[in-house]
């Protein structure tokens, strides 16, 4: 079971030299966040203990995440394939928390990326 800790943050990165921060749902400096989403070349780059999944649909709830992770984990997300917001989430290194986040708008190059992301926990 998931509890939300915040919910539809829309943030901007303005170049490469920032990240998301998923613990903390804010942007920050590059290498600055444990837990991160970075902006670049034309795709999202993970921390390589972390893992993830790109719903089929819009709807992505954190249940869906830890099944579609154990079943169809993907490796890399690039920009096109994440167009008209379709969801994607991404599992903390210690399997205890959850970010679902949408691509709003990637301007080609290093232009500013924007997403809105939500973070769920574990309870209990």
């Amino acid at each position: 079971m998931y509890v939300p800790d915040y919910s539809d943050a829309e943030l901007t990165s303005p170049d490469p030299d920032y990240e998301f921060d998923l613990t903390a749902g804010k942007v920050v400096p590059a290498e600055t966040a444990t837990w991160y989403l970075e902006a670049a070349d034309g795709e999202f780059v993970l921390p390589e203990d972390s893992d993830a999944f790109v719903a089929a649909g819009y709807v992505l709830s954190p249940a869906d995440c830890v099944r579609g992770i154990e079943t169809e984990p993907v490796t890399r997300l690039p920009f096109d394939e994440l167009a008209h917001e379709r969801p994607f989430c991404v599992r903390s290194p210690d399997e205890k928390s959850i970010a679902i986040v949408r691509l709003i708008e990637a301007v080609p190059g290093e232009g500013p990326v924007t997403v809105v992301m939500s973070r769920h926990r574990e309870s209990g």
